[in-house]
């Protein structure tokens, strides 16, 4: 039997694409290799969001080049899409394909010239070109799975290569949707997590608003076993009166909202062609904190965008500091080709100037972040767990908590957690999350998975 090893990089909408094109090959009876087999191909799901990425992506290709001399490399992802001759001159590669091809993934490496299908498998024909294929099987090694309700992006921040490497809004359709949220249950996941580039416009490209979002959503709580629903990310604009006030009247839904900012000065945002101004946002996320009890914020900041002032920056460090978020994801500006950004009136900002600001926001982040980990000391906390592994003679047991913080804890005695919704208790802040330990009672009366 074939193997096959995923190597994801990015968003986690790349990761839910990953676990999906991974399902399609279990219908040609191709298995994920486990950690320490040599795979027949690995498929590189790569990134370009930022100058990082793109650097990221590169060196995943040639280290699975490098370490997989006798296995078929497939590169896949927006940085197949946005530089593909780069790819193409890296010797090793059997196959360069694009987004669209990650939701016909069988199909389109039966299109290949030498159908990878054929000829992957250590020479063996271990399968034929790719046929209408039975229903994918969910891989079960998934306590916490994600689900992708659309791709594609219409609003073309000048930064920004998304639209042009995924392309226009795209929804799945919502009983599909549902069909393989279902399987996922069923093969063991407790905690499903909602995927797309652009959440918020889920059904936009077909008429559709907020509506649209907050039904889906419902018709997922409603698959027996779901325990948790977490949204990936979602704009401002779109949390609406309805969308928040159906996560504060669902508990099962994470108290956690990712909601990217980008900048905290309006002119940056307007420079960026962001789809809301500075007033909007905060107004969004206040009207959600006020009504979603214990939420924690995430979100994005690039710093050192063309014509950003030091005045601009600081109103950006005003922003995190008064609304708390819990985690930053911040990111330097770097200049991609084929973006609005390049052909702005040209301000740049220095490289060390930009370090410097991304410093200090990220210091400013951890302090925030400290805190906000400091409050979860001496309360109790639900922990879906998601893992379990030996160290130095115990068990320990890893999890996330409604609000997205990762837990560790040893597990007392034999009977195992995993997949179980366990009731902990935080002891210390650790640099990565936090370290807890069992009370008396073990576990909640959520059963194995």
């Amino acid at each position: 039997m074939g193997k096959v090893a995923f190597t994801t990089l990015g968003c986690r909408l790349n990761q839910a694409e990953s676990d999906s094109m991974a399902e399609d090959l279990t219908t040609q009876g191709i298995e994920v290799a486990a950690p320490g087999e040599s795979p027949d191909m690995v498929v590189i799901n790569t990134c370009t969001v930022t100058r990082e990425a793109t650097k990221a992506s590169r060196q995943a290709i040639r280290k699975a080049v490098k370490h997989n001399p006798d296995a078929k490399v497939v590169v896949i992802g927006c940085y197949a899409v946005s530089n593909r001759e780069e790819i193409e001159a890296i010797e090793g590669v059997d196959a360069i394909l694009s987004n669209d091809d990650k939701e016909s993934f069988l199909e389109a490496l039966g299109k290949r010239p030498e159908p990878l299908l054929q000829i992957g498998m250590r020479g063996s024909s271990v399968c034929g070109p790719a046929e209408p294929a039975p229903r994918k099987r969910s891989l079960p090694y998934r306590v916490r799975a994600n689900l992708k309700a659309q791709t594609g992006c219409d609003e073309w921040c000048s930064f920004c290569i998304i639209p042009t490497t995924r392309g226009p809004l795209r929804s799945i359709e919502e009983d599909g949707l549902i069909e393989e949220a279902r399987a996922k249950v069923d093969a063991g996941a407790r905690e499903i997590v909602l995927t797309g580039v652009h959440l918020g416009k889920y059904r936009y490209d077909e008429g559709g608003d907020e509506h649209d979002l907050v039904r889906l959503m419902g018709r997922i709580l409603d698959i027996d076993g779901v325990w948790r629903l977490r949204l990936s990310s979602i704009l401002s604009q779109h949390l609406t009166d309805e969308v928040v006030d159906f996560i504060a009247a669902e508990p099962r839904i994470c108290r956690f909202l990712h909601v990217p900012l980008q900048a905290g000065d309006d002119e940056v945002l307007t420079a960026m062609n962001r789809p809301y101004d500075l007033r909007g946002y905060m107004e969004s996320v206040e009207r959600a904190t006020d009504r979603i009890k214990g939420l924690a914020l995430a979100t994005d900041i690039i710093v050192g965008f063309p014509g950003e002032s030091e005045a601009a920056f600081d109103r950006t460090m005003d922003v995190v500091r008064d609304v708390q978020f819990s985690k930053l994801h911040v990111f330097r500006y770097s200049e991609r080709p084929d973006t609005a950004a390049v052909a702005l009136p040209h301000h740049e900002v220095p490289g060390n100037v930009k370090r410097d600001r991304s410093k200090r926001l990220i210091r400013l982040g951890n302090e925030i972040r400290s805190h906000f980990l400091g409050d979860h000391i001496g309360r109790p906390l639900e922990v879906l767990v998601e893992e379990e592994r030996p160290v130095d003679g115990v068990t320990v047991c890893s999890g996330q908590t409604g609000d997205f913080v990762r837990v560790w804890f040893e597990r007392n005695g034999n009977e195992s957690l995993l997949g179980r919704m366990a009731t902990v208790v935080g002891v210390r802040v650790r640099a990565d999350g936090l370290e807890a330990r069992l009370p008396d009672m073990n576990a909640s009366s959520k059963g194995s998975a």
